[in-house]
């Protein structure tokens, strides 16, 4: 809470937030990683056999599925993620409201839409720049005064740059090696809350890793992975352990986890308090 009240605090979103939104029709909602390659199966399974793509989707092995998934798919590709992510023209749900209250000035987005985008921007008004990893200046995030978005897959608006499939990922961090080296200053200068994601993104957790064990144990802050799965207490602690990831569990409420929004709102309230100890006492 005080590294969120003082900006020290990089925000990571995942499709966990963005399920929250609903689309036009007022019922749609974005997919979730797994149901977006089980639905995409379905689309291509008429006439082929899909069998081996379902079992590594149903086995985790959900890169090699998008990959193999993007090959079947070829020129109808881009043409189906816009049509899923970008076509029911989703609206910011209030989860995303209360994240962009947190005022953090550094959030990065793991996925590939702009619902954050929109509202953020309404909220904050000071300047805001929307960055994606293989930008030229994406670095700025570091050390620039304002606020910034920094887009980590890539985004629908430029099909080219997203990372979504084993190819791509480990394109990625050798063609922008810059990018990955920002991201792991950023890891030892801030901390990192992370708020709808899994614990399975292999960029994420190489570098967590990486940190994790250059440090003697119990020396580094632990970053903060948010969840309402029923984590073993042997997992927890190995991603504490391996990824100086403390877990932090909330009370789902209901299938549209609005227990996570009130959790939220809460940390909302309570780092505007310490905001405004913060400025009564200068210690900034």
């Amino acid at each position: 809470m005080k590294d969120l009240a003082r900006r020290r605090t990089v925000i990571v979103i995942g499709s966990g937030v963005s399920r929250h939104s609903v689309g036009a029709d007022g019922s749609t909602r974005p997919p979730l990683w797994k149901e977006f390659l089980r639905d995409a199966v379905d689309e291509v399974q008429v006439g082929t056999d899909c069998s081996h793509i379902a079992a590594a989707i149903d086995q985790g092995d959900l890169l090699h599925a998008c990959e193999w998934l993007k090959k079947r798919f070829d020129e109808d590709w881009n043409p189906y993620l816009r049509r899923r992510f970008v076509d029911p023209q989703f609206s910011p749900a209030q989860i995303h409201r209360q994240i962009a209250l947190l005022d953090s000035r550094i959030v990065f987005s793991l996925n590939f839409d702009d619902i954050y985008e929109s509202i953020s921007r309404e909220i904050n008004e000071t300047s805001q720049f929307v960055k994606i990893y293989n930008d030229p200046d994406v670095c700025e995030f570091l050390r620039g005064y304002a606020r910034y978005i920094v887009k980590v897959h890539g985004s629908l608006a430029s099909p080219a740059s997203l990372v979504f499939t084993q190819e791509e990922y480990a394109r990625a961090r050798v063609s922008n090696s810059l990018f990955y080296d920002a991201f792991d200053a950023a890891l030892r200068s801030h901390t990192f809350l992370f708020i709808g994601c899994g614990y399975g993104d292999p960029d994420l957790n190489l570098l967590l890793e990486n940190q994790a064990f250059q440090n003697d144990p119990g020396t580094s802050h632990p970053h903060f992975f948010l969840t309402s799965d029923p984590i073993s207490s042997d997992l927890q602690n190995s991603l504490r352990r391996n990824r100086n990831l403390k877990t932090l569990l909330y009370e789902a409420v209901d299938e549209n986890h609005s227990g996570l929004v009130a959790a939220i709102e809460s940390l909302g309230e309570a780092v505007t308090e310490e905001r405004v100890e913060l400025l009564e006492n200068r210690n900034w």
